[in-house]
């Protein structure tokens, strides 16, 4: 499998052999090892044939096998939503930063229960991360596409957190604006400018929701509207977290810094280095 993988330039070959053998015969990668006179039966193995056919055709594994991992846990994961990726955990780090810097400012008031929204919640990864990570915050998580609000439920369900997050289905940070203001916002909208497309990995152009891939042709057509309408969903004091393309850090940042309610815009690196996010402060 891997050497097949190999010539087909798939990326991890090894390991993504390991991870197809794993799913279809049980137990952890580990297993393969530990096992090592397992015989599989012959349905395992038309199964197994099935999976290798898909992942040269570049279909993520992580749709194979309807399974992804993000900030140490597992995520049921469909063609609804994107692949959850490392990068997309500092926004995890960030967040809970500041919602404990919150506690600490306001111990000696009681404590103080954060409110989170996290916009375009996709397989409800962030949402669900941040619940489990701050057990006192309340989240709200939006999505414009239902089939990926089901799967956030599913997810928000296996993780024991469904009770401490509301689901809303719109655009945007338009389902918000009747609710109460947020300490924090975050989101990994669509950011992939119009001409970066062609030289996207191939299991990513050719697989993962467009809708939730394409940020128009500067890369700002989902961007802009959410950094000039998070002012009025924050508190003052309120921190804006969002995931971009190092291809539009100037733009994104200079959008931040021009808006009369946001201060403190800076970018910031994921942890490959990579210009990642923006974060910015409600004043």
């Amino acid at each position: 499998m891997s050497d097949r993988f190999k010539d087909h330039k798939i990326d991890s070959p090894r390991l993504i052999a390991e991870m197809l053998l794993s799913h279809v015969l049980g137990g952890q990668r580990i297993d393969l090892y530990a096992r090592v006179d397992r015989i599989a039966s012959e349905d395992e193995l038309e199964t197994l044939r099935a999976f290798v056919k898909r992942t040269i055709q570049h279909e993520p594994v992580q749709y194979i096998v309807g399974k992804a991992w993000f900030f140490g846990a597992e995520f049921d994961i469909n063609a609804s939503t994107l692949v959850p990726r490392t990068c997309t955990e500092t926004i995890i780090e960030q967040a809970v930063q500041h919602c404990e810097r919150l506690g600490a400012s306001s111990s000696s008031t009681g404590g103080h229960s954060p409110r989170i929204a996290d916009i375009g919640t996709g397989s409800g990864c962030i949402a669900i991360t941040l619940a489990n990570s701050l057990p006192t915050c309340t989240i709200v998580a939006t999505d414009i596409s239902l089939d990926a609000l089901e799967l956030a439920q599913e997810n928000a369900a296996l993780h024991d957190v469904a009770d401490r997050i509301t689901f809303i289905h719109g655009d945007g940070t338009t389902p918000l604006t009747p609710l109460e203001p947020f300490d924090v916002l975050c989101s990994n909208p669509p950011y992939i400018p119009e001409d970066e497309f062609p030289a996207l990995d191939p299991n990513v152009r050719e697989w993962e929701p467009h809708i939730a891939l394409s940020g128009g042709k500067d890369g700002l057509l989902v961007v802009q509207p959410l950094i000039e309408s998070a002012p009025s969903c924050l508190i003052a004091g309120g921190v804006l977290l969002v995931e971009i393309a190092t291809s539009i850090k100037d733009s994104v940042l200079q959008l931040a810094q021009s808006s009369s309610s946001l201060g403190d815009a800076v970018i910031l690196k994921d942890q490959f280095g990579d210009d990642r996010f923006l974060r910015a402060v409600k004043t």
